[in-house]
């Protein structure tokens, strides 16, 4: 089954029939809602994915008891060692997420679910918006000084360029990604500038703790509570060793809403040797988003350097966009493809999204930049068959400054 597929069955799909789409979506359009439990007893996550297809996933309590416990005992417990853990309580035990805000996001929402019921110990953890410039992000952490950093690997990169400049001064006991790919050059730079182990997190919106990260690099899925068959194009089994087109996820915790061999989307690769670790669960690398960082020009010549995921969040949470692409087409240009809900009004769907984006651009010391609607709607690279949604045409930098 896909997302969409999925969707289009949303009320038949549940297993309680009080949970509706009118419902649910009545519920994730109301912000004030983000951290609150729907009819008071399920959690709902939103989410695009790697497809750009969006999907709205409801959790019932047992199914958040299970990742808050996978994240307890092979989140944390895992890479505790007793010169870790002294390093981390010494600092506060703080820790710093630097994610989307303003939606229904799993992190988000996970947070505010967990502060609600236990306050005391989830005072120490504090959410840092990507929307933001990058000069008041590093600010306020300069100002929290957390002992335990967690974003998306482009964040982090640029974060860690921001602790070699001397501008931020962290010294986290802990450093933890997800949502995108990382390359080991940039894990490198990360480890450089931070001075301690980077750690991976693999989950989604459908099954939030699905594969930790271990003390020798590995990537292990939670196979006792999830399921991932990696698959070809044709939803035939990918022998281990080989990169697979698409992954199928069957969620063994959430009842709620079953996922059974559900389409993720995502490329894996199971490693068919022992991890050096000793762990005796299945080993994975995941491919993961490859969405590009931007630069856009300043009207000084300069450059201001752009998260793909916070653009695209941006536009998704606009009420009427059903799929987006952002592409950088000139030195100060972004052109978005937009795919609008056919009970929208496309014209006013297309005005909020440009607004938005120029006043996102302009908080980042950008008012003069370009925002145009593409005359083509999103779609998959014609190679690869995935569906990219933030990058640079070739030939948008050239002659762009990479000073900022």
């Amino acid at each position: 089954m896909t997302k969409r597929q999925l969707m289009a069955r949303f009320d038949a799909w549940g297993t309680d029939p009080a949970v509706t789409r009118a419902g649910v979506e009545a519920f994730v359009a109301d912000k004030s809602n983000v951290g609150r439990r729907y009819l008071g007893r399920y959690a709902v996550w939103t989410s695009s994915g790697i497809s750009g297809e969006p999907g709205i996933f409801v959790h019932d309590a047992n199914a958040v008891a299970v990742y808050r416990a996978l994240t307890l005992v092979r989140g944390l417990v895992a890479w505790m060692t007793p010169a870790r853990l002294w390093a981390m309580l010494r600092q506060g035990d703080r820790v710093a997420t630097v994610v989307a805000t303003g939606g229904h996001y799993v992190s988000v929402s996970m947070m505010g679910v967990a502060r609600r019921a236990r306050p005391w110990p989830f005072n120490r953890v504090r959410v840092f918006s990507v929307l933001r410039p990058e000069p008041e992000v590093v600010r306020a952490l300069n100002r929290f000084k957390p002992a335990e950093l967690i974003g998306y690997p482009t964040v982090l990169m640029l974060l860690a360029r921001e602790q070699l400049a001397g501008r931020l001064a962290i010294r986290p006991a802990l450093v933890g990604y997800g949502g995108e790919w990382l390359a080991p050059g940039a894990r490198r730079e990360i480890v450089s500038a931070f001075g301690g182990p980077v750690r991976e997190n693999y989950g989604a919106s459908e099954f939030t703790r699905l594969a930790w990260g271990c003390l020798r690099e590995g990537l292990h899925v939670s196979a006792d509570w999830g399921i991932l068959e990696p698959v070809d194009e044709h939803y035939q089994p990918v022998p281990p060793g080989r990169a697979s087109y698409t992954t199928l996820l069957t969620n063994l915790a959430n009842r709620v809403q079953p996922i059974i061999r559900y389409d993720l989307g995502d490329s894996i690769t199971t490693i068919p040797v022992p991890c050096p670790c000793g762990s005796p669960l299945p080993l994975i690398r995941v491919e993961g988003r490859r969405d590009e960082m931007v630069y856009l020009e300043t009207s000084r010549g300069g450059t201001v350097p752009l998260l793909p995921l916070a653009l695209i969040k941006l536009v998704e949470e606009t009420p009427g966009v059903q799929r987006c692409q952002v592409v950088q087409t000139g030195r100060a240009t972004l052109s978005v493809r937009l795919e609008v809900a056919p009970s929208a009004d496309d014209g006013r769907v297309w005005e909020a999204v440009a607004r938005g984006l120029r006043a996102y651009l302009s908080a980042h010391r950008l008012p003069l930049a370009n925002v145009e609607r593409a005359p083509e709607r999103p779609s998959s690279d014609r190679v690869s068959g995935k569906f990219r949604q933030v990058w640079a045409a070739p030939g948008a930098t050239s002659g762009v400054r990479s000073s900022s």
